[in-house]
């Protein structure tokens, strides 16, 4: 049995000395959890802190301020992001975090997430003419041990997410069906809590319940800068504050940096006691190539093709060693097509729209105190007393004084039979909604662009930590990608018979292009992959160039982003990197 994980807040501690460690690990996301694991299972010891507590607080949550650079985001944009963003991260907000969406918890990301995963496709990878900065230092084939661990981490099933996955649902793809030599099927699976049958997958509650042995974890743990040995090529501790603002310094053989893309760039950035430009920033790239995944609405149906587009393109389940797995269906161009016209990677999916009087979002809207019209609200809320009383019982059902048994017993067959329902139930939180339709996403592969990045601002957090501003700009190849998406779906609905969508207003109003695309909240980049020192911050083993013992992990090292949820690639490098850890061993 794993023994019960050392959990400490930091200021607990007061003057007792902290030992120098084996491997310090910054940050208690997905990517710093997962190393932590793998050096465990192979014996080895480590320390994370974690700036966050082990649930979100407002005091933390102060810490993730982002600024944006003038003019980054539309009023159009900047209204649509809170609508995307705001429903999943409780306390996340547009006007803190001008770019990304950061959870500063133990779990990251993990605490606010869908659970929505899949794997990069192969050409991912590849060098392609077309997108500029392209190419990674590592195969897909490479990745597969790695992927693998990573999905049993996650509660996945079957690493599969393109049209080989109907052998294994062991049925045809639905028909009437796009040329698969021009649009093929793409899934995302959903990770699926172990602890509770009707939530997604929270990384930190996960790895409390299975603690690794000899692991230890300090909360309330900000970390301020990496320092160096004398010479300056040597990371050998980290200067840290507690939630009271006192400062310690703790040494460590090898340190990892896994906060997250913007927290990562920002770190390397403040370490300047012995580099004047940061620390691993020789070459001026530490903060830039910022990515993030391009998304916007595409197309909607007439209410009339809703039901049948809803059945062609909604979620299968798959059976596997670790219960029944959730598949969403989606749709991506194939890579001869993306060759051929010189798009980037993207994928589509179908989305029901919310009504504008929808209960259940005015519900959150008060609860939030963010309601722009309470009585309208208040009316919502009265006029769907069906909605209502759905979704107070599906609350009641999730609740810890439902019996654990039967409800996993009821999500176990809802997931047997009817995927698509269970899939709801997490996206939505356990809530119904009103929907007035259906609607064509897409999401979008960012092509590297060395001026959109993270820089330092003269402004400063309660620590004295210069804040991080962000520049990242859409460019001209992702709003043809996305809108050349557009017109290819349309073509081939028709050509197989399908419904036709209407295209969405802002690619048919050639003056308002790119009006509606958002990011993700999938940042990415800022300390990219690059064997050579002149084109990337870490090596292919993620350790930064120039700099010994210190190592990054989490999406700051993807030359590109491909059009994939990150979660699971984050978990397969890092895993990759425990196990790179673990072979050799720092002197």
């Amino acid at each position: 049995m794993p023994s019960p994980l050392p959990v400490d807040n930091l200021a607990s501690l007061g003057d007792a000395r902290i030992e120098r460690c084996d491997v310090l690990i910054v940050g208690g996301g997905p990517a710093g959890l997962a190393v932590a694991r793998g050096l465990a299972e192979a014996g080895r010891r480590a320390l994370i802190l974690e700036s966050g507590g082990l649930a979100e607080q407002d005091s933390t949550e102060a810490l993730n301020e982002t600024l944006s650079e003038a003019g980054l985001w539309s009023p159009r944009q900047a209204a649509k992001r809170p609508r995307c963003h705001a429903h999943q991260a409780r306390m996340w907000a547009h006007d803190r975090q001008g770019c990304g969406v950061r959870c500063r918890a133990l779990g990251g990301s993990t605490v606010a997430w869908a659970g929505k995963s899949a794997a990069f496709s192969d050409q991912d990878y590849a060098v392609r003419p077309w997108v500029p900065d392209s190419g990674w230092p590592v195969t897909a084939a490479e990745l597969v041990p790695h992927l693998d661990r990573a999905a049993r981490a996650l509660n996945l099933g079957l690493n599969c997410y393109d049209g080989r996955l109907w052998a294994h649902l062991r049925r045809s793809p639905p028909q009437p069906h796009p040329d698969p030599a021009v649009l093929d099927s793409f899934f995302w699976q959903f990770a699926r809590s172990t602890l509770d049958p009707t939530d997604v997958l929270r990384a930190g509650a996960e790895f409390l319940q299975a603690a690794p042995r000899g692991c230890r974890v300090l909360t309330g743990a900000t970390v301020l800068e990496v320092l160096t040995d004398a010479s300056g090529v040597r990371a050998c501790a980290v200067l840290v504050a507690d939630a009271s603002g006192a400062r310690r310094t703790i040494e460590a053989q090898t340190i990892v940096l896994a906060a997250s893309a913007i927290e990562n760039a920002r770190l390397l950035l403040n370490s300047r006691s012995r580099h004047a430009a940061g620390l691993g920033n020789d070459r001026d790239l530490v903060g830039r190539y910022l990515l993030d995944h391009p998304s916007a609405r595409l197309a909607s149906f007439s209410p009339g093709a809703i039901p049948a587009m809803s059945r062609l393109y909604g979620f299968y389940g798959l059976r596997g060693p670790r219960g029944v797995s959730m598949y969403m269906h989606g749709l991506a161009p194939t890579a001869r097509v993306q060759a051929s016209e010189g798009l980037l990677n993207c994928a589509a999916y179908t989305m029901g729209e919310r009504a504008p009087d929808d209960p259940w979002s005015a519900v959150r809207r008060i609860a939030k105190r963010q309601s722009g019209d309470y009585l309208s609200d208040a009316r919502a809320i009265l006029k769907s007393p069906g909605i209502m009383a759905k979704g107070l019982a599906r609350l009641a059902f999730q609740s810890n004084r439902f019996p654990k048994a039967w409800s996993r017993f009821a999500v176990h067959q809802v997931l047997r039979f009817r995927p698509g329902l269970a899939v709801e139930e997490y996206l939505t939180r356990g809530v119904p909604h009103k929907l007035v339709g259906l609607s064509i996403d897409a999401i979008c592969e960012q092509a590297p662009d060395r001026d959109n990045r993270i820089q330092l601002s003269p402004r400063q957090d309660r620590f004295g930590m210069p804040l991080p501003v962000a520049r990242w700009r859409i460019g001209e190849l992702e709003i043809r990608t996305l809108t050349r998406l557009a017109d290819i779906l349309q073509r081939e609905f028709g050509k197989a018979g399908l419904p036709l969508p209407v295209i969405a207003d802002w690619i048919a109003d050639r003056e308002a292009r790119g009006a509606d695309i958002i990011d993700m909240g999938h940042s990415a980049g800022t300390t990219r992959m690059a064997s050579d020192p002149g084109r990337g911050v870490v090596d292919a083993d993620g350790k930064v160039h120039g700099v010994e013992g210190l190592y990054i992990a989490g999406a700051s090292i993807f030359p590109t982003c491909g059009h994939a949820n990150p979660t699971l690639m984050i978990m397969a490098f890092a895993y990759r990197l425990a196990d790179h850890l673990t072979q050799r061993r720092s002197p």
